[in-house]
């Protein structure tokens, strides 16, 4: 994995927990609602990236994130999506969609274009438990293959942060990290056992 993609990957992490600025070139996907109560999963557009974000934010929505991170009673809001653009103008790099649950911040990304050098084994899947930091905040994110085998196919993400910003033990937020990771991504599009 390269150093800059790693660091470009962190900041858009830390950027869309923690509100703050988005690096140049992604792409903040919205959707307009006419419907009094509007789905938050709703696709933005027909686009692949817009098509993706979907399927990830409506993952998070019914995996029952309260209970997963040990906060039952808290409340979840949507918390945004995100795309950025490849050098296909049809295609993109990552997709990351955020949910806050209570106290925490939850970010779902896909990948194309990164693989996982490999530490620990999510669901027979390749994984590893990063850690760095992004604008001075710690940002720890647990990575695991699209594919059993691994092989460059791509990868999924997934981040568990204190939505206020203050400092979380990499021990606690990859706990809760994998548990998220655990219920959401085998039923997710790309997954492949083998």
């Amino acid at each position: 994995m390269k150093d800059s993609h790693r660091s470009t990957r962190f900041q858009i992490t830390a950027a869309l927990a923690l509100g703050g600025v988005v690096v140049a070139g992604a792409v903040v996907l919205t959707t307009t609602w006419k419907d009094p109560k509007p789905d938050p999963c709703q696709a933005a557009s027909q686009s692949s990236a817009a098509q993706d974000g979907a399927k990830l934010c409506t993952a998070l929505e019914k995996a029952g994130l309260p209970a997963l991170l040990g906060v039952p009673k808290a409340q979840t809001a949507y918390g945004g999506q995100m795309a950025v653009p490849s050098s296909t103008p049809t295609d993109y790099q990552e997709v990351h969609v955020e949910w806050i649950v209570g106290q925490y911040a939850v970010l779902l990304s896909t990948s194309k274009s990164v693989t996982v050098k490999p530490t620990e084994q999510l669901a027979a899947h390749p994984a590893a438990l990063l850690s760095g930091t992004s604008g001075g905040h710690q940002v720890n994110r647990l990575e695991v293959a699209w594919t059993a085998a691994g092989g460059g196919a791509g990868i999924y993400a997934v981040d568990v942060m204190m939505a206020d910003g203050s400092a979380m033990a990499q021990s606690d937020a990859g706990r809760l990290e994998r548990a998220v990771a655990a219920k959401v991504l085998p039923g997710l599009p790309e997954w492949r056992a083998s």
